[in-house]
């Protein structure tokens, strides 16, 4: 059995490790392509090596005509890697690229995605798509109106992020590396400014990043805030907001984030991916994320996980409540998680035929 898989993002370097080591220990030949983005290709350099990964396509950024340049590039680039590897399956976090260069090779594509806000990239793969692959929190309705049926609709009993943190080696010399002292310092990850199901909110919404590091700085004088920034172009205008204020690393090198986000005394996050993590293993965790809430990320607000809020000054109060219950998160999170089975031994019993 020969499967592709295609990997666009750093969340799907860790989430397809696990399902990439299981199907090679059962004898599949596998081929992984990795989009050229800032953390993705030197995650997959790390985490992915075994599998000699081929770099493929870069990303296309904010502007929507470059997406779709880059998006077509791609897929002609596909076209000569897979047609010589002749796979049997690919498999995608809803890759449009994945998607159509299988359907036009005659090759199945089965699909993972935990986000049906994605309207674009889910209108384009799942009709072509056997399979999705999600968490049983997201609602049937949510997905079928892309145009894929209910029955091929398969669902886990987990979140994503609990497929990488039960294999993670984590690294408290990760935040020393840093300049960070263990349980001193605060992570605040950026908003997601490139992706198209997010630009309508983000030009809706207050995003002052400066004004919520400053009140962080200001009500925990003995701690540093991080601030991860996603993409590269933006690292300058990152650096150059929070210039002058003292305590703050913004790294210019990829980090290992579930290392950094273990030994943190606290997370805000404008995303979603990150929040789950820190949520999952007991940090303290807002969200600030523009636009509608994921269902992963009501599901951890309703599991006393996560707080959810609008301003920067509600973000940093909720934080510092927070902070003061971390054993009750902890013990609250080792009860979510444990119940949870593991996505990516689920996705690779599906694809072997053992479910």
């Amino acid at each position: 059995m020969r499967i592709w898989i295609d990997v666009l993002t750093p969340k799907q370097v860790l989430f397809f490790r696990g399902i990439a080591e299981r199907l090679a220990r059962e004898g599949v030949e596998l081929l992984v392509t990795v989009r050229d983005f800032r953390e993705t290709v030197a995650l997959a350099r790390a985490l992915l090596r075994e599998f000699s990964p081929v770099i493929v396509g870069r990303y296309g950024g904010g502007d929507l005509e470059e997406k779709l340049r880059r998006s077509l590039e791609r897929s002609l680039s596909l076209i000569r890697v897979v047609r010589d590897f002749r796979p049997s399956l690919a498999l995608s976090y809803c890759s449009p690229e994945a998607a159509r260069v299988a359907f036009g090779l005659g090759v199945e594509h089965q699909a993972v995605s935990d986000i049906p806000q994605a309207e674009a990239v889910s209108r384009l793969t799942l009709p072509l798509s056997s399979r999705l692959y999600t968490p049983w929190v997201i609602p049937l309705r949510e997905w079928v109106r892309y145009g894929i049926a209910r029955e091929r609709i398969c669902r886990y009993r987990a979140l994503d992020p609990i497929a990488w943190l039960r294999r993670h080696r984590f690294d408290a010399g990760v935040a020393e590396d840093l300049g960070l002292q263990p349980g001193r310092y605060i992570v605040v990850r950026t908003v997601e400014a490139y992706a198209s199901y997010q630009l309508p909110h983000l030009r809706e919404a207050r995003i002052d990043l400066r004004t919520l590091v400053s009140s962080l700085l200001d009500r925990l004088p003995d701690h540093d805030v991080v601030v991860l920034e996603r993409y590269e172009d933006r690292l300058p205008l990152t650096r150059a907001e929070l210039k002058g204020l003292e305590r703050v690393v913004v790294p210019m090198q990829p980090v290992d984030g579930p290392s950094l986000l273990r030994y943190a005394a606290g997370f805000i996050g404008y995303g979603g991916t990150m929040t789950a993590e820190a949520a999952l293993m007991g940090v303290p965790a807002v969200s600030l994320r523009p636009g509608r809430t994921p269902h992963y990320i009501r599901f951890l607000v309703r599991a006393g996980l996560v707080r959810e809020c609008k301003t920067s000054e509600g973000a940093v109060r909720a934080l510092l409540r927070m902070m003061r219950d971390r054993g009750g998160l902890e013990a609250r999170a080792r009860e979510v998680a444990s119940a949870m089975e593991d996505p990516a031994d689920y996705i690779s019993e599906a694809i072997l035929g053992l479910r």
